[in-house]
C-alpha cells in the first residue's frame, strides 16, 4: 500500500507533468497529452489550490517556478500542510466546512477577481477541494451548507451526486470560478480523487462547465430521502432555480472556457499498478481486478471475499501467492452511533465472509490516510480476526450494524494508521492468497 502511494505522491507527479524549460511551461496529462505556454505573455503568475494534496503541490510549484510566482493561496485539511514561501497557506475543516474554508475561498476568489486577460492563474485540484471551499450563496448561512454536507455523506450518495449538490448552494464551484477569473488563462493541475476522473466532479468543477442542474439535484434529495432533512433554506434555493429564479451553473457553450485547460496528472490507476509491480517483486502473482469499485461498503466487502474465496477454491496453486488488487470509492450508510470509515466497514463486512477460508488476508485503505472521522487510513483482517475478536468479547455482527468499525479493529491492533499522505486517489484494496 505504502509502495503504491509512492507514484502519486505530488513531487512526483508534477516532476513528470509540469515541466519549465527557460520561457516555456510544458504540461502533460496521464494520457500524455500536452500543450505548451509561454511566460513572455503573461505579466504575472498566481497560485491557487484546494484538496488534501493542495500544500504539497504548492511546495513543489514554489521550486519549479522559483522566483516568478506573484502571489497565491492554497487550502487543505488540518494537518495536511506544507512550509510554503510566497504562497498563503490555510488549513480548513473537511469533510465538514468551516470559517477556514470561507476564508480560504475569499482569498482565492480575490485573486481570480484581479487577474487580467495578461495573467496566468495555476488551479492546482485534488480531493477534498470541495468541501474545503466554501462560499455559500445568498440565503444560505455556513451552518446550513455543513447540515447539508452532513446529511450527504451519511446517506449513500456518491461523491458526483453529493458534488452537483455542492455546486449549485456555492458561488465559486460548477465553474463559476471561472467565470470570476475570465479572461485570464488557467491551467487547472488535478489529482483525480473520482471513479473516471471527471474534471467536473473533482472538487466540484472550480474551472470547469457544468452540465448538471438544479432539478438533478431535488432528484439526488429525493433518492435518498432528504428532501425533509436538509435545511428549508437549502431546499427552498434549489426549486427556485429549478423555475429559473436562480441561475444554472456556466455549461460548455459559455466562451469563458476557451481560456480554461485541465490537466488530470495522477489517479487511482497509478497508485495500483506501482502496487502490482511492488507484489510482483516479492514474489506474489498480482492482478488488478477492479478500478472502479462502488456501492455499499459492506456489499463490496464481502463480494471482494467472495472473489478471493472462489479463486482460491478454483484457481490458486499450492506453492503460489496471489495478491488481488482493487480500487474505487465506496459509500457507508451511517445508521448507528458508532464509529468508522467506509475502509474499515467494508474490512468489518470481510472479515465476516473471510472467518474459515484460511490463507486469505484483505487490507482496505484511503489514500489520503484518512478514512472517515478517524486516525486511521483504513484496517486488515484475515481469517483469523472473528474469532480474535470473540476472544474479547466482541460481536461483528453488532459492531457492524452500528457503524462502529474503528472500535472493533482498534481492540484488535488490526487499524492501518499512516498519518496523512499529502495526496488522494480514492481507496485501495489489496488481498492476499496463499493456499500453502
Amino acid at each position: 500500500f505504502l509502495e503504491g502511494l509512492k507514484a502519486v505522491e505530488p513531487n512526483q507527479l508534477l516532476e513528470k507533468h509540469f515541466v519549465i524549460e527557460k520561457n516555456k511551461i510544458i504540461v502533460s496529462d496521464i494520457d500524455e497529452n500536452s500543450k505548451k505556454y509561454y511566460l513572455d505573455e503573461f505579466e504575472k503568475v498566481y497560485i491557487i489550490g484546494a484538496g488534501k494534496a493542495a500544500a504539497a503541490m504548492a511546495y513543489k510549484i514554489e521550486e519549479i517556478f522559483e522566483d516568478r510566482i506573484t502571489s497565491g493561496t492554497v487550502v487543505t485539511k488540518y494537518g495536511f500542510g506544507e512550509e510554503l514561501k510566497v504562497i498563503q497557506l490555510i488549513e480548513a475543516g473537511h469533510p465538514s466546512p468551516d470559517e477556514n474554508g470561507v476564508l480560504a475561498a475569499s482569498r482565492i476568489k480575490d485573486i481570480c477577481t484581479d487577474a487580467t486577460e495578461k495573467d496566468l492563474i495555476i488551479s492546482l485540484i485534488s480531493g477534498g477541494a470541495s468541501a474545503l471551499l466554501t462560499v455559500p450563496v445568498e440565503g444560505i448561512s455556513l451552518e446550513e451548507i455543513i447540515l447539508t454536507s452532513k446529511v450527504l455523506l451519511n446517506s449513500r450518495a456518491t461523491i458526483s451526486e453529493m458534488n452537483t449538490v455542492r455546486k449549485h448552494i456555492s458561488k465559486i464551484k460548477g465553474g463559476q470560478l471561472m467565470q470570476v477569473a475570465y479572461p485570464a488563462t488557467v491551467i487547472s493541475l488535478i489529482i483525480s480523487d473520482v471513479i473516471g476522473d471527471d474534471p467536473s466532479i473533482i472538487g466540484s468543477g472550480l474551472f470547469v462547465y457544468d452540465d448538471s442542474t438544479f432539478s438533478d439535484c431535488l432528484n439526488i434529495l429525493k433518492k435518498y430521502d432528504l428532501i425533509n432533512i436538509v435545511p428549508s433554506s437549502v431546499l427552498q434555493y434549489l426549486s427556485e432555480g429549478k423555475n429559473k429564479i436562480r441561475l444554472e451553473t456556466p455549461t460548455e457553450q459559455d466562451q469563458i472556457f476557451s481560456n480554461s485547460d485541465s490537466f488530470i496528472i495522477g489517479n487511482n490507476l497509478i497508485c495500483l499498478k506501482h502496487i502490482l509491480d511492488a507484489a510482483h517483486q516479492m514474489g506474489y502473482n498480482s492482478k488488478i481486478l477492479n478500478t472502479e469499485l462502488s456501492g455499499e461498503a459492506k456489499q463490496v466487502g464481502a463480494y471482494i471475499i467472495s472473489d478471493a474465496a472462489n479463486f482460491l477454491e478454483h484457481g490458486a496453486e499450492v506453492g503460489k501467492k496471489y495478491c488481488l488488487i482493487y480500487g474505487g470509492e465506496t459509500t457507508v450508510s451511517v445508521l448507528g452511533p458508532g464509529k468508522g470509515g467506509r475502509n474499515q466497514e467494508m474490512v468489518l463486512s470481510a472479515a465476516l465472509q473471510v472467518s474459515g477460508h484460511n490463507g486469505i488476508s484483505m487490507l482496505s485503505c484511503g489514500s489520503d490516510g484518512d478514512d472517515g472521522p478517524t486516525d486511521a487510513a483504513g484496517a486488515y483482517c484475515d481469517w483469523t480476526t472473528i474469532q480474535r475478536g470473540k476472544k474479547l468479547n466482541m460481536n461483528a455482527e453488532r459492531y457492524l450494524s452500528e457503524n462502529d468499525s474503528y472500535n472493533y479493529f482498534k481492540k484488535l491492533d488490526d487499524l492501518i494508521i499512516t498519518g496523512p499522505t499529502k495526496t488522494n486517489v480514492m481507496d485501495i484494496q489489496i488481498v492476499l492468497i496463499d493456499p500453502s
